[in-house]
């Protein structure tokens, strides 16, 4: 394998483009041949099939208890409906229909908007090579350096959601755990479905148990493919107005600078220096509409059930009394918590560095001594800043902080509401 160049950025995005390749959606720049397209097609096929092979058989399950737990009189309706919920939270089922069928919505949108989202990617590796300067560039490799960090953090965060998974369900599967009627041995797949047959005994459960198991890496792999790639793609439009910050803090102003040749032409790199600035400037700022045109669905179906994903694993930490349940509704909590985190800190830097630049050109630059001509290029800068850059899930708010505390409060009046149904 070719080694990639440190100060490169495929060497900054290598987590991304692997996670994306492993379920079908990379966006290489070669031209694939028809083969190419049919094994790629395929495997975007497999990995749409796994996904749903992990939801259509908890929606089964769902589907099948509602009968057991109905209510045989006709005045109690809310009560079945109560009692169908917390089997639901108490199964884990809500949570990760929920989380999956988030997934298959925006992986079939990335597909759809694929030819859109490879533009976007060629223009990020464009702006990558704005400035050659080590030092410039440091500016934007740092924003860089975190989202490969976060890259890898999260997805083994995911990582270690599925595994224990996988461990709590197998040590009950070889622990001797029998019944008080009959003696036969309890057996769990490490996600509650249901496959409209019995598959507790041998082969069928060990069949069900290793599938199920490599749906799951898939799934989990394709989520954090894309949500990590869309965090990656903010924080580089973020760096790229930090490249901006850096520039126009370099430019320097002499104060008593007379009529010569070295003052005229000291002037003249100022204004080159801060047309530069302005022509970088509008080309993120139009990068940046077009980063938030291609997310806002996804941004909307985020923020729309992250909500329930966050009240559902919490509530489920206090129902499961069994302690292999607390510890799958606990890590599964954290990994959805850790999600919605991911978006909305690469929301919030985007707008934090988008409008330090009308600071900096303030601050930073003394445009007090500059000829009028400067003084007009420099509150182009400062009045287009002043309009910070942001992403948006249609009719929601912008992406940041301020939406995560959103969330979590709505999440926990959705949590209130349900311990006052089941105190009831």
């Amino acid at each position: 394998m070719r080694k990639v160049a440190r100060k490169s950025i495929d060497y900054y995005i290598l987590p991304n483009k692997i996670l994306c390749s492993v379920v079908g959606i990379s966006f290489a720049e070669r031209k694939y041949t028809t083969s190419g397209k049919i094994f790629a097609y395929s495997h975007l096929i497999v990995v749409i099939a796994a996904a749903g092979s992990m939801v259509v058989p908890q929606i089964m399950l769902v589907a099948v208890n509602w009968g057991d737990l109905k209510i045989l009189t006709d005045t109690v309706i809310l009560d079945s409906v109560i009692m169908m919920l917390l089997f639901v939270i108490k199964l884990g089922v809500g949570c990760v229909i929920t989380t999956i069928a988030q997934y298959i919505f925006k992986l079939i949108y990335v597909v759809a908007r694929r030819e859109r989202a490879k533009r976007l990617y060629k223009e990020l590796r464009s702006l990558w090579d704005s400035a050659d300067d080590p030092e410039e560039m440091k500016s934007y490799e740092q924003f860089a350096y975190w989202g490969r960090i976060c890259t890898l953090l999260v997805y083994t965060l995911g990582l270690w959601t599925i595994i224990i998974f996988t461990i709590t369900a197998a040590i009950d599967y070889f622990t001797i755990d029998y019944t008080d009627n009959n003696n036969v041995k309890t057996r769990y797949l490490p996600f509650e479905v249901w496959y409209g047959t019995d598959v507790t005994e041998s082969p069928k459960f060990e069949i069900a148990f290793f599938f199920q198991f490599v749906a799951a890496m898939m799934s989990c792999t394709g989520l954090w493919a894309i949500e990590t790639s869309c965090m990656t793609t903010l924080l580089h439009v973020s760096g790229q107005f930090k490249l901006i910050n850096t520039w126009i803090s370099s430019i320097g102003i002499e104060s008593d600078c007379e009529s010569t040749d070295h003052c005229r032409n000291y002037l003249s790199n100022v204004e080159a220096n801060l047309v530069k600035c302005i022509r970088h400037h509008q080309r993120v700022i139009n990068v940046a509409d077009e980063v938030n045109n291609l997310l806002t669905p996804i941004i909307f179906m985020q923020i729309l059930t992250s909500g329930i994903e966050i009240c559902l694993s919490g509530f489920a930490v206090i129902v499961n009394d069994r302690r292999a349940e607390f510890l799958k509704s606990v890590i599964y909590l954290a990994a959805i918590t850790a999600q919605l985190c991911l978006w909305c800190y690469s929301g919030e830097i985007l707008i934090q560095e988008s409008q330090e630049i009308a600071n900096i050109a303030y601050l930073n630059v003394p445009w007090y001594n500059l000829p009028p001509i400067y003084r007009r290029q420099l509150l182009l800068i400062i009045l287009r800043s002043q309009k910070y850059c942001s992403v948006s899930g249609l009719t929601f708010q912008r992406l940041s902080f301020h939406t995560l505390t959103n969330v979590f409060n709505t999440a926990a009046s959705y949590f209130t509401l349900l311990r006052q149904m089941q105190e009831t």
